[in-house]
Parts: C-alpha cells; structure tokens; sequence
C-alpha cells in the first residue's frame, strides 16, 4: 500500500512540475479562440434563446481565465503580435466563429442574457 500511495505522489508531483511553465501568447490566443468556439458550439445547440443563455454563460464561467489571458495579451505589443501571427498562420482552426457568433447573435438579439455572455466573452 506505501508503495503505491509513494509511487502515486512521486508522479503527481513530476505532473505537476510539466505544467509549471509560462503559456506563449500562441498558446494563451489558441485557448482564448478555444474557448470562445465552445461558448458559440454551447449556444448553437441550445434548443431556445433562454436555454442558450443558460449553458453559454456556465461554459463562459468555466473558462473565464482563458478569456482574460487573451484580453491581456493586448496590453504587450510584441505578445499581441506573436498572437496575431500564430492565428494568421492556424486561421482554419476557428475560421468560421466569427460567422458562427453573428448568427447566434441574431438569432438571439432579443434574449438579454445572451446579449450578456456576448459582452462578457468581449471584456472578461
């Protein structure tokens, strides 16, 4: 039994030591875009305006940091441009959000709490 809770907490520890590095603006844009097509992905399947609302705003709660690591990257020039050329160059990654985002917009232009996950996903 000590050999496996040993074994277990050895490798815990190592784990966490590979996570422990600084994210590249690259990395901090790509969850960014990430996370902003599951919010539009949650909405999309929603069945009504009310029920979009409702899942985008838990999916937003969710990955809150990651929008605001990417609305931070505008506040260093030189990430923000390391950010821009790595979606430039993977823009078929989420080329087809920005459609996507209008149209549940539209769909949902009179749902107030839509209009809200929209608002807080443009400033965490």
């Amino acid at each position: 039994m000590r050999w496996t809770v040993t074994c277990w907490l050895l490798g815990s520890v190592w784990l966490s030591g590979c996570k422990d590095h600084a994210s590249s603006p690259a990395e901090i844009a790509d969850r960014g875009w990430h996370a902003h097509d599951l919010v539009i992905t949650a909405g999309e399947s929603a069945k009504s305006c009310t029920e979009a609302a409702v899942v985008m705003q838990s999916v937003f709660v969710a990955h809150k940091a990651d929008f605001a690591a990417a609305f931070e990257l505008d506040r260093d020039k030189a990430r923000l441009q390391e950010a821009t050329d790595f979606l430039e160059a993977h823009q078929d990654r989420y080329g087809d959000l920005e459609t996507r985002m209008e149209a549940l917009a539209d769909r949902c232009a009179n749902d107030t709490a839509v209009q809200a996950v929209f608002h807080q996903m443009a400033t965490p």
